[in-house]
């Protein structure tokens, strides 16, 4: 085998053959001892997160480490529930046990700082604790004022509460955007001066249509996504592309497809696998009516896998070593 053809097969294990092992990450919650642990395939990033409980002088803390998939990124939202206040932070890093427990370090405490400060509440419809709205101290000073709706298939959901209004540091801020189908809407809105999260609790009837249509569908080929359960609808406010994305329902372990009107902030991912608890995405946005049609090529590679392979055979054809024979 000449020179050439030798670094060509270098250059495609390389790209083709998955490292012998994974990234590593420990994996406890505050009542486990910590446990190094192998990150299953998809999952790039290890994880911590705080969850934290105040209400009068009783406080609690609940600190989970494990590995998570690519999409995730750091965040925080803080929110009032009557008289208790529950706040939530993620930090994901990438390297092994990055997310190991630091001797001696605690989880943080309520801040002192003077930042915004944000109308806050939470409810299971648009009442939103029927206007008994609290005011609500940010705990950081990247945090903005937020409203976040999450309504859909309520086995799917991954948050307790559809309407809620606080404090946070959320992928998309500042800023609206969202999706929303047949089956659900999910929405953000982040501002940036006190208590801009007020007024009437958004509802997806209060967006006006927009003048694009978009194919809308949740579920696999066979079922909620079949070229019968499929149809055109409306698009309303900034949710002006169509989205397709598959990936693994990470509850039934199987493929997964949504489809739906979106902003360009949800064409990230990292929203699509927070509202439809899926990993391993594959997320096409485009522009134009029914451009997510179905019947059409479905979505490709991500751009950066698209780029490498492109450049492997630029240089395989530079070398003059394809084709093989």
């Amino acid at each position: 085998m000449g020179p050439r053809r030798r670094l060509l097969l270098l250059l495609l294990l390389t790209v083709c053959v998955p490292a012998s092992q994974g990234l590593r990450c420990m994996q406890c919650d505050s009542n486990q001892k910590c446990l190094v642990k192998e990150c299953a395939l998809g999952q790039d990033l290890c994880r911590t997160t705080m969850l934290h409980e105040w209400e009068d002088d009783h406080e609690l803390e609940v600190v989970v480490r494990d590995c998570t998939h690519y999409e995730k990124t750091n965040r925080t939202m803080s929110y009032r529930v009557n008289s208790k206040i529950i706040s939530l932070a993620e930090t994901v890093c990438a390297t092994d046990v990055c997310n190991r427990p630091r001797p001696g370090v605690r989880g943080l405490a309520l801040s002192r700082g003077r930042y915004l400060e944000c109308v806050s509440c939470s409810s299971l419809d648009q009442s939103c604790e029927r206007g008994r709205e609290h005011i609500l101290q940010c705990r950081y000073p990247e945090e903005l004022c937020v409203e976040v709706v999450t309504l859909g298939n309520s086995e799917r959901s991954s948050k307790d509460a559809n309407y809620t209004r606080g404090c946070g540091s959320l992928p998309g801020c500042p800023g609206t955007g969202g999706f929303h189908s047949n089956h659900a809407f999910h929405f953000l809105k982040c501002c940036n001066h006190s208590n801009c999260n007020g007024g009437p609790v958004l509802d997806l009837q209060d967006l006006p249509p927009n003048g694009f249509q978009c194919y809308s569908c949740e579920g696999n080929s066979t079922h909620g996504c079949s070229s019968k359960e499929t149809s055109l609808i409306d698009c309303r406010g900034p949710m002006n592309k169509c989205l397709e994305a598959t990936g693994l329902d990470v509850l039934a372990n199987r493929s997964y497809t949504v489809r739906g009107c979106t902003s360009a902030s949800w064409c990230q991912g990292s929203h699509v696998a927070d509202a439809f608890l899926l990993a391993r995405l594959n997320i096409s946005c485009c522009d134009g009516s029914g451009c997510n049609d179905p019947r059409s090529s479905g979505p490709g590679p991500g751009p950066a896998y698209l780029s490498l392979i492109g450049s492997l055979l630029l240089t395989f054809g530079l070398w003059g070593v394809l084709p093989w024979n």
